[in-house]
């Protein structure tokens, strides 16, 4: 492959210079610098060659070093100035091995635009794999560490890029970056192995949370199109970034969605080329910075990982002379004005004025109320006296009060969190939502409890008060787009689906006004299929919430109007049977004696056998 293999590996770099300047790789080489290079030439030959191994790409590798240090040179080559995407997409054609090895047989045989859309739905069908198993012990993985740190973290990236060929390369390597620190952090200690489980642990819940924002986005913009997105990504800089002024943010907001469509299709040429084109413009705004605190910041990081550090950053000070609230009455007559010419702009200077001064709240509290806010300028504008309609309109919808009610609902969401184990807790969870998709699958159910579970859990103890509510809104609301993405909510139930269909802010409240399906009908229940042995004694807490989970499932989906003195007199009898017999010294006759003894207790709801392993709590949670 050579020289036109070499050039072909630049392609999905995450430096790419959207101009059209001479010697675009030179520009990857020098602002990547030779460590950045590597890696993310490496990232996008692992995502789009997954069937390929380490090894048959590391003298790929190497050769494009050698040819970003020559397209450096004083006589660069010519091929430093052709484009990339074509160059790649020719150099693994042709290669037998590689078309073979990855089944690009198909893709190879067209050219031009059907050639690159054939790669990145190639690409688009790799199966991805978040978890980070199949690890060595801690020691082992401290040894290599230490051993050679740039090949580990190399190896990691080739790994984690092949079971995610959808995630942008800068994405990757914050990832691969935050595994090195958790390394160097725990290979120093004495009790390795213990600061490596807890450390890893932390650091995928935190890969876990940015790949579903990223997944959620992409579903929000191919549910809702670009106005969405702008919207959320307003809400989002605007908090950052208070001190930006409208005009400011909005341009840099534009750019933004401009990135999420190329991103999302999977196509990483353009995503990086507009993500690149993104922060270099931001970043060499001076006046923005000079007001900007944590883009500053950021701006100061490499080439390869200030994007990301602009995505994570916290939100800086108020300006200094910024009112409290926004009253949107004020000037209603200029925001009339500007409504009936222009109602995107108008709608937009709502959403950054609430935006700047409420960083606590969600994104969804500001779009619910800016959405009641543009039904009344709609109703009223046109009219004589449209401020005194306005008014009216919006008489029960007080931005304040909303967050105010919303941070106070979750402040009672993590007290009640708190009051019980976390296994109770996620039990509560599946009775809810058992109680209003019985239609719904176990391992549906299972995730969504659980997910509600780890969202709370995280949020009130990282987040607790002030911005409780941002972090717990934002989590669920991703967590809804992608059950209503991955399933056909149709097949659940119509509650679920009209639900699923709701503007995208109102989707939340819309679940928790469901109430139990009272029509659904169970499939037949097999009592023997409930068996009590001894093997309950010798589960493990992880197998006992899993089973507890499934009785639960089985429970409530044949009574989903079951009470909860119900569940606790039922699982309050099981509970001293249980702990009964598994003192016994034959604990087998023990449960054989005992179910036959109590089976009037245990059969109820409608001559279903039931019962749960463990308490759950005595009071409803709504999550």
């Amino acid at each position: 492959m050579q020289w036109l293999s070499v050039c072909s590996l630049l392609v999905l770099l995450s430096v790419l210079s959207r101009s059209q300047a001479q010697n675009q790789i030179c520009t990857i080489f020098t602002e990547a610098k030779e460590d950045g290079f590597k890696s993310l030439i490496l990232v996008g030959l692992a995502q789009n060659l997954p069937d390929s191994t380490l090894g048959d790409l590391v003298p790929l590798i190497a050769e494009a070093l050698a040819m970003g240090v020559k397209c450096c040179s004083d006589t660069p080559p010519e091929d430093c100035e052709r484009d990339v995407a074509d160059l790649f997409q020719s150099a693994v054609c042709s290669s037998e091995t590689l078309v073979e090895k990855n089944d690009l047989k198909m893709c190879c045989e067209k050219t031009a635009a059907e050639r690159t859309h054939c790669f990145v739905d190639h690409k688009a069908k790799i199966p991805r794999d978040l978890s980070l198993k199949a690890e060595l012990p801690a020691a082992d993985q401290c040894e290599d560490f230490k051993k050679d740190h740039k090949a580990f973290v190399g190896r990691f990236i080739f790994k984690f890029s092949k079971s995610n060929p959808m995630l942008p390369p800068h994405v990757v390597l914050a990832i691969a970056k935050g595994y090195g620190k958790v390394l160097t952090t725990c290979c120093g200690e004495a009790e390795a192995q213990t600061c490596f489980d807890t450390k890893k642990a932390t650091f995928q819940h935190a890969v876990a949370k940015r790949v579903a924002e990223l997944k959620s986005l992409c579903i929000v913009h191919k549910k809702y199109g670009d106005r969405v997105v702008k919207a959320k990504k307003l809400v989002q800089y605007s908090q950052k970034m208070p001190q930006a002024s409208f005009q400011e943010m909005g341009g840099m907001v534009d750019k933004i969605v401009a990135t999420v469509a190329p991103c999302c299709s999977g196509d990483m040429v353009t995503c990086m080329k507009e993500r690149k084109t993104l922060v270099d413009e931001v970043c060499a705004d001076e006046s923005v910075l000079s007001r900007a605190a944590g883009l500053s910041a950021c701006c100061k990081e490499d080439a390869v990982h200030r994007g990301s550090c602009v995505e994570a950053m916290k939100p800086d000070p108020k300006p200094d002379g910024l009112s409290e609230h926004y009253d949107v009455h004020a000037d209603i007559a200029a925001v009339c004005q500007t409504f009936t010419k222009t109602p995107d702009l108008a709608m937009g200077k709502l959403v950054y004025e609430i935006s700047v001064r409420h960083p606590e709240s969600s994104q969804q509290v500001i779009l619910r109320f800016a959405k009641e806010a543009e039904q009344a300028l709609l109703q009223c504008c046109d009219m004589e006296d449209h401020a005194e309609c306005v008014k009216t309109a919006l008489a029960g919808s007080d931005v304040d009060k909303k967050i105010t009610d919303e941070t106070d609902y979750y402040k009672k969401m993590c007290a009640a969190e708190a009051a019980v184990s976390d296994d109770s807790f996620e039990k509560s969870m599946m009775v809810y939502y058992t109680r209003i998709m019985p239609q719904a699958s176990f391992d549906q159910l299972h995730m969504v409890s659980e997910t509600v579970h780890d969202v709370l859990h995280a949020c009130c103890k990282d987040e607790p008060g002030h911005f409780v509510l941002p972090c717990a809104e934002e989590k669920l609301t991703d967590a809804i787009d992608a059950t209503c993405d991955d399933y056909d909510p149709s097949s659940i139930n119509p509650h679920i689906a009209h639900c699923c269909n709701q503007s995208y802010s109102m989707r939340r409240h819309c679940i928790l006004a469901i109430q139990p399906d009272t029509e659904f009908t169970p499939p037949e229940l097999d009592a023997s299929s409930f068996h009590m042995g001894p093997e309950l004694c010798t589960k493990d807490s992880k197998d006992l919430l899993l089973s507890g989970k499934k009785l639960l499932y089985g429970v409530v989906r044949h009574k989903t109007t079951i009470t909860e003195d119900h569940l606790k007199t039922i699982s309050t009898k099981y509970h001293t049977m249980k702990e009964k017999c598994c003192a016994a010294e034959d604990q087998a006759a023990c449960f054989t004696e005992e179910v036959n003894t109590h089976r009037s207790t245990l059969i109820t709801c409608s001559n279903l056998f039931i019962f749960i392993v463990e308490k759950i709590t005595q009071n409803t949670i709504l999550p």
